[in-house]
């Protein structure tokens, strides 16, 4: 994020100065509070756009509460300390992103001056749009789904860290530029860029922490993804196993348990992603690309390729070419 932003930011806002002189409760001043029939916690209606922005309120904590639309939050500068559902805790670091499901009972302590974090409020009518684009079943697209059928999904919250993808901190730093000075079709914009956003994160399922595994399960899924990313020319699940000391079969297990794809899979997925940008974003003659992505055989590599986009290697960058 650039200085010159986070600089902006961290200015104390009008709001967060009448917040600490009115002496009021903090959730006063955010839309309409209206009473939840269930359990007394108040629920803060949805943006009446498709995407509202707001710099999170500092030197005050906000109590427990739930929206009737997605929220998402992003930790520009410092950490944000959260409990979701009165019982999960968890701390925010720089560049992370909360997705939290409408519904969801939600509390957050309260922020420093340096401790600065943008909301955004996405109506369920609004995903449709991207959640068309998506075709792979992701944790994110399952949760999406949830959220625009409008009933409880399986995760009250996925946690995404973004520190080592700089293409979605773009994304995110476009649509803060909106909150900081309103430009002329805003609204397309935040659109155009969340869709951007959403399909960049589908692509990045490891940097995801779900809200159901134990702790150190989900560390081990977190890592057993990292490694794919990061060796998917030679990864095997025996080697990653013997890394980290488990045998295969509890790591495939926790795979199956808590991800959309096998080990195998993702590595076969990983190599794949990579192909299609040497096929597109050069002129690496295809069969280097098999032995650079990872494969020794290039008649099982052309199997794969065509059972996984329904054409061959060769037709595929053809057609890619004859859209540009």
């Amino acid at each position: 994020m650039k200085k010159e932003i986070i600089g902006q930011l961290k200015e104390i806002s009008s709001e967060e100065q009448e917040i600490l002189n009115s002496g009021k409760p903090v959730l006063s001043f955010y839309s309409a509070v209206l009473p939840d029939g269930e359990n007394g916690q108040p629920a803060l209606v949805q943006a009446t756009s498709a995407i509202s922005i707001l710099k999170h309120a500092r030197f005050v904590e906000f109590p427990s509460h739930t929206h009737n639309c997605l929220e998402m939050i992003y930790i520009v500068s410092g950490s944000s300390r959260h409990t979701i559902n009165g019982n999960i805790r968890l701390t925010l670091e720089t560049g992370d992103l909360l997705f939290l499901q409408q519904g969801t009972s939600h509390s957050t302590a309260a922020a420093g001056y340096d401790d600065i974090a943008v909301h955004f409020l996405v109506m369920p009518e609004f995903l449709r749009f991207p959640y068309d684009m998506l075709i792979e079943d992701t944790v994110l697209r399952r949760f999406l789904n949830a959220t625009i059928q409008g009933v409880p999904g399986d995760e009250a919250y996925l946690h995404f860290h973004l520190k080592d993808m700089l293409e979605a901190q773009n994304l995110l730093e476009n649509m803060i530029c909106i909150l900081l000075g309103q430009k002329r079709n805003s609204q397309r914009i935040l659109r155009l860029t969340m869709a951007a956003l959403l399909l960049e994160l589908t692509n990045r399922t490891y940097n995801i922490t779900r809200g159901t595994p134990s702790a150190y399960e989900q560390s081990l899924v977190l890592d057993a993804l990292s490694y794919i990313e990061n060796h998917y020319r030679t990864a095997s699940l025996e080697d990653f196993c013997r890394q980290v000391g488990q045998p295969s079969y509890y790591i495939s297990r926790l795979m199956k348990k808590y991800s959309p794809y096998t080990f195998n899979r993702y590595v076969q997925k990983r190599r794949m992603v990579q192909a299609i940008y040497l096929l597109t974003e050069t002129s690496m003659p295809i069969e280097d690309i098999i032995v650079q992505v990872g494969y020794e055989n290039s008649s099982h590599f052309h199997r794969l390729f065509k059972k996984e986009f329904g054409q061959s290697p060769k037709a595929y960058r053809t057609s890619y070419l004859e859209k540009l």
